[in-house]
């Protein structure tokens, strides 16, 4: 009897998503890169780009984009797979250059009923943090918002006329 064993010899690296912002602290620039299912993390300096940290997704990233609630002194990361599991992740800054990247909030925000759109997931957060959009099925459009004590991300959809949304 034989089997056969198949494993893949290099990350991924085709970017699916990119966003700047004050990650790691309110004075850095970071550069945060999402290759499949891996987030890389750089800092932007004078002298260009320097890797901080990889962080490995259990899934695909479709949707990423960093926002700063109120009272906030730096950002936060929003994601969303493929399989529609929302997070909201942020950096915690240790001893000297040593950071931790946590999970503040997530959830699962798919319906069973609804036909996922053909164009893609389109995310947006609104500018001063309290809610996130997203336009994951043709004909609705899915609202989360944003509590600061709640560890769970729950939404509700609001239905739409227009079926063809592009941004």
């Amino acid at each position: 009897m034989t089997y056969n064993y198949v494993v893949t010899a290099h990350k991924g690296s085709g970017v699916s998503n990119c966003v700047t912002g004050n990650f790691t602290s309110p004075t850095d620039l970071n550069l945060l890169i999402a290759k499949s299912t891996r987030i890389e993390i750089y800092l932007v300096t004078a002298e260009g780009l320097r890797p901080m940290k990889e962080i490995s997704i259990y899934g695909r990233v479709t949707v990423m984009k960093t926002f700063r609630p109120e009272g906030e002194k730096k950002d936060l990361l929003f994601l969303l797979t493929y399989k529609y599991n929302a997070s909201i992740l942020e950096c915690i800054r240790g001893e000297g250059e040593a950071f931790e990247v946590v999970t503040r909030a997530h959830g699962n925000v798919a319906d069973t009923i609804s036909r996922p759109s053909e164009t893609g997931s389109i995310g947006m957060i609104e500018p001063n943090g309290k809610l996130i959009g997203l336009r994951l099925y043709d004909g609705l459009f899915k609202v989360i918002p944003l509590e600061r004590e709640s560890k769970e991300l729950k939404a509700f959809n609001i239905r739409m006329e227009e079926l063809n949304v592009s941004d």
